[in-house]
């Protein structure tokens, strides 16, 4: 699962390639249009931007941080989800100078930092945890006979110990939170004329 957001009125530099998909394009085809695709976004900064849900949640959760107070809570749950939020032009800009400015005094870098030993942390002690169901899944098999049987099938006691470990899964190792995301979502606010989160 991602996170498409789209440009509502981007500035564009260039004209954005089209392909009939009804007229079954050759293989060659499909990689010209993929490839000019690609160019057009990398030229059109504010025509397209897209996090998957790993990189967008830490994204999307530190910019209504630094925009606290310009948008509402139910607007602030729209972020979370694909349902089409829209953000107007003036308040993509407002984001945009927002968090240019956290990037300038340094808060954005620091939260790289803080993000990255959060995640070595919750790395650790899911590499512990896997081992605990690793071994759990052994015992299983032994007292089953059953080698290719899934946690959803073990039996009691083994399936409650499973999603008692299981609970304890750190998520903060799956959401990484770079500056450099910060900075081209930047840019995507500044030329896209405001945008919809889909």
């Amino acid at each position: 699962m991602g996170f498409d957001i789209y440009g509502l009125k981007p500035k564009l530099k260039s004209k954005q390639p089209i392909i009939d998909w009804d007229k079954n394009p050759s293989k060659e085809e499909t990689k010209k249009y993929f490839e000019e695709r690609e160019k057009f976004n990398q030229t059109n900064k504010g025509h397209y931007f897209r996090n998957n849900v790993w990189w967008w949640r830490p994204l999307a959760d530190y910019v209504l941080e630094v925009t606290e107070g310009m948008f509402t809570d139910d607007e602030k749950s729209e972020w979370h989800n694909n349902g089409g939020f829209e953000v107007s032009e003036e308040q993509a800009l407002t984001i945009a100078n927002l968090l240019e400015e956290s990037v300038k005094i340094g808060i954005t870098k620091g939260l790289e930092q803080k993000y990255s030993k959060e995640m070595k942390k919750a790395e650790k002690n899911n590499k512990i945890l896997q081992g605990k169901l690793d071994e759990l899944k052994k015992i299983v098999i032994d007292k089953t006979g059953k080698k290719d049987i899934v946690p959803i099938n073990y039996p009691e006691p083994f399936n409650s110990q499973w999603n008692d470990i299981n609970k304890m899964t750190d998520w903060k190792a799956h959401y990484p939170f770079k500056e450099d995301n910060v900075k081209e979502f930047i840019m995507f606010c500044r030329e896209s004329g405001g945008f919809k989160i889909c």
